[in-house]
């Protein structure tokens, strides 16, 4: 296989019932796989993805109302929507460089310094030990992150549609109440405290968190991933080993983590807000690394995705990234537990 016919970006926002997109997926290894009930749960769960590591590429799904409240109206009808392509530079061995031109006379063989000359100067730009890593251009209606490997080559090419004002305005509302509420740092600092301590039900009062303290009960957690994009965790204090006051039952629940997701992980909002370390959802692994400064304790990668650990006093930092698109997926905050004491 050498490339997609015509321009990759036109895929964007195709639905899954497209005669085109159906024509260009119809060699592609997984699509004979891809049923009514794959198609379901695909909806259910806000996403699919299709890789053709030959081509070099991989295309993301997600259902209609998510992409329509993000993108505006799809091109064409179908459950689910392409959202995201990704295509592949020297990403890994067994994943072929994908062959064809990408924009503007741009491909995967392009360093950065010629996206600067034919797009200008990026939105923002990622630095690891003064060599660019990745970086962000807007074009036309789009979104191209790009990112590089330490020697300076085109990793990956990953492109999305631009949000409309609408879906803009909304996050910015979102990330003004998310400044008023409990941060991940005051999560970290807050470990142990009852469920019900004023502090928690003060610094979560605009998002309605009394009300749903029967959820942790019930579930050990607290969902706010629809509106927020997070969610926290709840324990007993009796399996906790975070310092609490005397008068604190062994079985009263108390904060015990959170985690905080990507857009349309699982058709969650984005959590807006801060993260740890200064972590945000557009970093890839190594800029992570460098941010947080100290060599994990736990790693795991494939192909596609991967995780990194680290273990402080009070808590563990747990984050997932997605490879394929060179980012953070979620960010996960665990407090100590008195079995990992022993």
């Amino acid at each position: 296989m050498s490339a997609l016919d015509g321009d990759p970006r036109s895929l964007l926002g195709q639905g899954w019932d497209d005669p085109a997109l159906q024509k260009a997926l119809k060699a592609w290894p997984d699509r004979e796989w891809i049923d009514q009930e794959s198609i379901d749960k695909a909806v259910e769960n806000g996403r699919l993805s299709l890789f053709n590591l030959d081509l070099g590429a991989y295309l993301s799904f997600t259902d209609k109302s998510s992409f329509m409240s993000r993108f505006g109206l799809p091109k064409s009808s179908g459950a689910i929507t392409v959202c995201r392509v990704v295509l592949f530079g020297q990403y890994r061995q067994d994943v072929s460089r994908y062959e064809g031109p990408v924009l503007a006379g741009l491909d995967t063989q392009s360093p950065f310094q010629r996206w600067v000359d034919t797009l200008g100067r990026p939105e923002w730009v990622h630095i690891v030990n003064c060599v660019v890593r990745k970086a962000r251009w807007h074009f036309d209606s789009n979104v191209a992150d790009v990112s590089f490997t330490p020697g300076g080559v085109c990793r990956l090419i990953s492109i999305a549609p631009a949000f409309t004002q609408e879906a803009i305005a909304t996050q910015a509302a979102t990330r003004q109440l998310q400044a008023q509420i409990l941060s991940p740092d005051g999560v970290i600092a807050s470990l142990g405290l009852p469920l019900t301590d004023s502090r928690l039900l003060t610094s979560l009062q605009s998002i309605r968190y009394e009300s749903k303290l029967d959820e942790a009960s019930s579930y050990g957690e607290i969902d706010f991933s629809d509106d927020h994009g997070f969610q926290l965790y709840a324990a007993p204090r009796a399996v906790l080993s975070m310092n609490a006051s005397d008068d604190v039952s062994p079985s009263a629940l108390c904060l015990s983590g959170a985690r905080y997701r990507r857009d349309l992980d699982f058709k969650s909002v984005q959590w807006q807000g801060p993260l740890p370390f200064g972590i945000t959802f557009d970093d890839g692994p190594d800029t992570v690394l460098a941010k947080v400064g100290q060599s994990v304790d736990t790693e795991d990668f494939d192909e596609m995705e991967g995780f990194h650990r680290w273990r402080f006093e009070s808590f563990d930092l747990h984050v997932l990234y997605s490879l394929a698109e060179d980012c953070v997926y979620r960010v996960t905050l665990l407090g100590r537990r008195q079995e990992e004491l022993l």
